[in-house]
């Protein structure tokens, strides 16, 4: 699982062998968010994270989606 972005104790990973629809996994202090890159919005969450630090994540994600759904594609093919 590539990590792509490294920010504020934040890190954004694409799982290789993994399902659409085209998401990310955005990892913080144990806490893992599933991240929509259609919406850059959480859709699971895996652990204790504040709502303060989901909200960071979605920027995060919005900040680099582009890029992601080009790595999402890459690894996965188009939809």
């Amino acid at each position: 699982m590539p990590t792509f972005v490294r920010r504020g104790g934040f890190e954004i990973r694409i799982y290789t062998l993994d399902h659409p629809p085209p998401h990310v996994h955005v990892f913080k202090a144990g806490a893992i968010l599933k991240v929509d890159l259609s919406t850059c919005l959480v859709t699971e969450i895996a652990g204790d994270i504040s709502d303060r630090n989901v909200r960071r994540a979605e920027r995060l994600v919005a900040a680099h989606a582009e890029g992601l759904r080009q790595e999402w594609e890459t690894l996965h093919g188009q939809e």
